[in-house]
């Protein structure tokens, strides 16, 4: 969430949160392996919101959810928000060269 509110007080025009998975799926990947993960999502409504579940990891602060929150308070700023993986090494490459990475949330213009 800090992140989120770091992004509106600066400005942002894009919020990248680091997970570890590849970005917001439609069920828990590590627990149902046909789960899909979605490209972009326009609007994050209560059918979104009751996909997030909480921390997913022994190491994690929030899971999901919080992420979710975090994305929710910069996309109605205006920021764009990607979640994507932390393990992929060059997700903030591919991100500086518009490559689609993880899960886009668009921001409100």
């Amino acid at each position: 969430m800090l992140s989120a509110v770091v992004a509106v007080l600066c400005g942002a025009q894009k919020l990248v949160i680091l997970s570890d998975i590849d970005g917001f799926y439609d069920s828990d990947p590590r627990l149902h392996p046909n789960a899909k993960q979605r490209e972009c999502i326009n609007a994050i409504d209560g059918s979104i919101q009751s996909l997030a579940r909480g921390t997913g990891s022994l190491r994690g602060t929030g899971g999901m959810k919080t992420k979710l929150q975090a994305a929710k308070l910069a996309t109605a700023q205006g920021i764009d928000t990607i979640i994507t993986n932390g393990k992929n090494l060059s997700a903030l490459y591919e991100i500086i060269k518009g490559d689609s990475v993880g899960t886009l949330f668009v921001g409100k213009r």
